[in-house]
């Protein structure tokens, strides 16, 4: 009961967080004349990896790679599959070409992780420095969109929208660190595998923030902020997340997360390929059920 007391709690920390994460984000997008896509990319997407940053680095230090490891291909896979799903049941998206450089980052991303973790069936510190670095130029290539012309009305002054963000994080963060733990003790019950438990339990849990914003996104109509952040998550948390982990701490790498990169580069591709090839003005409902259905099918497969 006092376990899901703290879920509870950590749900409703999650929910505020983010209200409070995109009101701010996104007057500081209208102060800047930074488009909501770029501030959905970095600002919102870094807020939101915050609790897979703290797991992954909690998990190293006391040697639990395969918590690390599920924790972060986890939520990459509940972003692209579930989260992205919902979205596209909520309401369509249009297709614009805004995001499919970034998909593209994405996938090169997850090339990347794979092929450094099967050389030595690790991820070293000087692997993790290239992590970082490949980071760094991701960074350096989006301010390619960094104006936006369309501004809008400034809801709120400089100070007060940072302190938004700022708060907004806050939240994110304890209301994940709540929701984690306490569904980990429950879940230690039934002697659940690490593996299994940071592909699904954590994972879900580090994902609630982008699951949360994104659809608060969704309903004050900040399309390109839900979907910026989707994808900078993930960004962040294969090079970023990683790649500071593994200078800290370097990683194990087993040949079982093969599985999970393998899905993660198909689904990448596909919606990439969706992007550039599809003649539809705007993905929705179908494309949302498909992405749910695959995400079933992970699951299902994941419990066998």
């Amino acid at each position: 009961m006092y376990e899901i007391i703290l879920i509870t709690i950590g749900f409703i920390f999650l929910i505020k967080g983010a209200d409070l994460l995109i009101n701010g984000a996104e007057a500081i997008a209208r102060k800047l004349k930074v488009s909501d896509f770029i501030i959905g990319l970095l600002l919102v997407a870094v807020g939101t990896s915050f609790p897979e940053m703290i797991v992954s680095i909690e998990a190293a230090s006391k040697g639990h790679d395969s918590l690390l490891i599920g924790n972060i291909l986890g939520s990459c896979i509940y972003n692209l599959l579930l989260i992205l799903g919902i979205m596209l049941l909520l309401k369509p998206i249009k297709l614009e070409h805004k995001p499919s450089g970034n998909l593209l980052i994405l996938l090169m991303s997850m090339l990347l992780v794979g092929i450094i973790g099967n050389i030595n069936n690790q991820i070293s510190r000087i692997e993790g420095i290239l992590l970082l670095l490949v980071f760094v130029i991701f960074l350096l290539s989006i301010f390619s969109n960094y104006k936006d012309s369309n501004v809008k009305e400034i809801k709120y002054g400089i100070v007060k929208s940072i302190f938004l963000v700022i708060l907004g994080i806050i939240l994110l963060k304890y209301g994940g660190n709540f929701v984690v733990d306490n569904s980990i003790k429950l879940a230690g019950r039934f002697n659940i595998s690490e593996t299994v438990i940071g592909t699904t339990i954590i994972a879900i849990g580090t994902s609630l923030p982008e699951l949360v914003t994104s659809i608060i996104a969704i309903k004050k109509e900040s399309t390109s902020i839900a979907i910026g952040s989707i994808i900078g998550s993930n960004i962040f948390n294969l090079l970023l997340v990683l790649g500071i982990t593994s200078v800290i701490y370097p990683i194990r790498f087993s040949q079982e997360y093969n599985i999970y990169l393998i899905l993660l580069i198909i689904t990448t591709l596909i919606i990439y390929l969706y992007y550039m090839l599809s003649n539809k003005k705007e993905a929705g409902y179908k494309e949302g059920l498909l992405l749910i259905a695959t995400f079933i099918i992970y699951n299902i497969n994941l419990i066998k």
